[in-house]
Order: structure tokens, then C-alpha cells, then sequence
């Protein structure tokens, strides 16, 4: 018996044989297993309901913007779907449904309650929007074109400069919304930081102000947003009258008439607020020992230690007159030889 068992396994058909029936068991458990678990995963994905909630979502406004400008529609809405997990992912992949409004312009301006739907999702899915119904106001929407003011506190200027007039890259300002919002624009402004004591040019990018009689700001759409500002800072220059003070001692018998060379003004540069009290410079011209016609160069002095004046001399001409009283001395004063007649011989 031994000996027939021994044979048995020596034969080689027969080990050929065993070894095929055990990888057909290994083969079929193994198929088995795995066509087994993916068919069950694919049944449980198609068979099995999912939710999924979406948050912030944009709106589509469905109304002509350019004639209608509407108020109270929240930005986003929240979107929760529930159906098929298959369908919810293949949505969320594709991503191409919208969420929008009705018909807006079929409305008119006024205040409505609306409705806000979504658009493009699979027939197999439910749907909630929060909030599904809004009220808003739709009002016609206008257009204004405006100056803009420029707000600078002149004060911040160093005393010995002066600032000049705002120049801008845009002077005006088109304002635009809804008609109730223009009606109540008090103001178009652009405000201009700066430090103290300035003594160069502010050159400045700032943003245009909407403003209403309270001083809210307004929610309006304004073109240009931005504008840059440029304000000259200058040495502070006053021009004043320059007046004529005779002194000296007039010659016995002459009158003098002076008159200034030029328009009579001069220019005085200094602290603002010194030169305020300052309405004219006064030069002094000396007679003395003027006898005749002449032309003066005279220095022009500074009414204050601290201002410069220009220009810094300036020409007189003196004109002499001789009295009728000096006229008739001199003539008193001439002898007249009487002539001796020749005797006859």
C-alpha cells in the first residue's frame, strides 16, 4: 500500500493535475473577491442619497444695468442639494449651474419681492436656496457729472510760502446710482494730506469723496475714482506802493517836483503774517544841494529785517523850479552903468 502511494505521487500527470485544480481554487477566490467588491462599491455609490450644502454663491441679476440700479439683493445665497451621490458630484465637478433672479426688467422700478432660482442642475436633484425670496428696491438709474473741490488746510504752508491753485487730472467727476442717492449728494471732494510747515510742492494721488449733507458717505459709482492733485508752493511775494518822503533843505527860491522811474510798486518776499501790516515802502530822497534837474539811484530799504524787497534801487527824477521871489532878486540885484555923453570941443 505504501509502495502504491509512493507511486502515486512519483507520477507526473498526476502533480500536473493537482497543481492546475489548485490555481483554478486560487484564481476563481481571488476573481471573486475583488469583482465581488467593486460591483458591491459601484451599487452602493449609484443607490446611496447624498446632501451637500454650498455656501457663497454669487447672484445673477437679470436686469439691464445701465437703465436700473437695484438695492436690498443680498451678494451670495447658500445652495443645499440632495439626490444621488453619483449626480452631486458630477455637478459639483462641472460646476456650470447658476444661481439667478427672474426677470427683473419685467418688474419697473418700486419695491418687490423676488424670486432667486437655480438654473442647469439634474433633473434628479433637489434643491433649497437661503434666501429663496428677497425684497429689494429696483430705481432708475442716473447720471451726474460734477467739479471736484479740493480741501488743502492752507495753514500747514510755512509762513513764508503760499500755496497756489490746486491743479487736477481730472476736474470733474461723473457721479452715478440710484436716482433717490444723486438727489441727495451735498458735495464732490477730494481731501489732501500733508505735513506741516511746507515749503515744496504737493504732488498727490487721492481718492474722490461722495458725501451727503450730514457727511455720509455715499453709495454711488464715481468715475474717475482717483485723481491726482498738484498744489504749487511758492515763496509768499505781496506787491505794495513805493511813496516819495522828501527831506533835506531846499535850495533858497526852488521848488521840487520828484517822480518815480518805473510803475512805483516793489515786491516784498518774506512771513505772510509780517507783510500782512505792511501796505506800502517808503524811500526817502534828499534835496539837499539840488539845484537843478537831475536823476537819483537810490537804494530801496526793507520796511523789515527779515523781508527782501525788489528791486533793491530804484531811479528819481528831480525836477527844480526857480520862484518868481528868487526871479525878482535877481533882478533888484542887477546895476545898470548910466552912458556919459561926449562934450563938444
Amino acid at each position: 500500500m505504501s509502495k502504491k502511494k509512493n507511486t502515486l505521487f512519483e507520477n507526473s500527470w498526476f502533480i500536473r493535475a493537482v497543481s492546475l485544480f489548485v490555481s483554478l481554487l486560487l484564481f476563481s477566490y481571488v476573481y471573486s473577491e475583488n469583482y465581488g467588491l467593486t460591483t458591491t462599491n459601484r451599487n452602493n455609490a449609484i443607490s446611496t442619497t447624498r446632501n451637500e450644502t454650498i455656501s457663497n454663491l454669487p447672484i445673477q441679476v437679470n436686469i439691464d444695468t445701465d437703465h436700473y440700479f437695484i438695492s436690498g439683493l443680498p451678494e451670495t445665497i447658500v445652495l443645499s442639494l440632495t439626490g444621488p451621490e453619483s449626480v452631486i458630484v458630477q455637478t459639483l465637478s462641472a460646476n456650470d449651474f447658476s444661481i439667478v433672479t427672474e426677470d427683473l426688467n419685467l418688474l419697473g422700478p418700486g419695491r418687490h419681492t423676488i424670486e432667486i432660482r437655480a438654473v442647469n442642475l439634474s433633473d434628479e436633484l433637489n434643491y433649497q436656496i437661503t434666501p429663496s425670496r428677497v425684497n429689494v428696491e429696483i430705481e432708475e438709474k442716473v447720471s451726474i457729472e460734477s467739479p471736484i473741490e479740493v480741501l488743502f488746510d492752507t495753514s500747514l504752508v510755512d509762513e513764508e510760502y503760499v500755496s497756489g491753485e490746486p491743479v487736477l487730472s481730472d476736474e470733474t467727476a461723473i457721479i452715478t446710482g440710484p436716482a433717490s442717492t444723486i438727489d441727495r449728494i451735498a458735495r464732490i471732494y477730494v481731501r489732501v494730506p500733508s505735513d506741516t510747515n511746507l515749503s515744496s510742492n504737493v504732488d498727490i494721488t487721492t481718492v474722490v469723496q461722495v458725501e451727503d449733507g450730514n457727511g455720509n458717505k455715499l453709495n454711488v459709482s464715481i468715475e474717475p475714482q482717483e485723481v491726482d492733485v498738484e498744489i504749487p508752493i511758492t515763496p509768499y511775494e505781496k506787491k505794495v506802493p513805493l511813496t516819495i518822503n522828501q527831506k533835506g533843505t531846499a535850495a533858497s527860491g526852488k521848488t521840487y517836483e520828484l517822480s518815480l522811474v518805473g510803475d512805483g510798486e516793489v515786491s516784498l518776499k518774506g512771513n505772510r503774517n509780517l507783510l500782512a501790516e505792511v501796505d506800502e515802502v517808503t524811500l526817502d530822497v534828499d534835496i539837499t544841494n539840488i539845484k537843478t534837474d537831475t536823476v537819483l539811484t537810490l537804494p530801496v530799504i526793507s520796511p523789515l529785517p527779515t523781508v527782501t524787497v525788489s528791486p533793491t534801487e530804484v531811479q528819481v527824477n528831480v525836477k527844480v523850479t526857480t520862484t518868481q521871489t528868487e526871479s525878482a532878486t535877481n533882478r533888484s540885484s542887477t546895476t545898470v552903468q548910466p552912458v556919459k555923453k561926449e562934450e563938444d570941443e
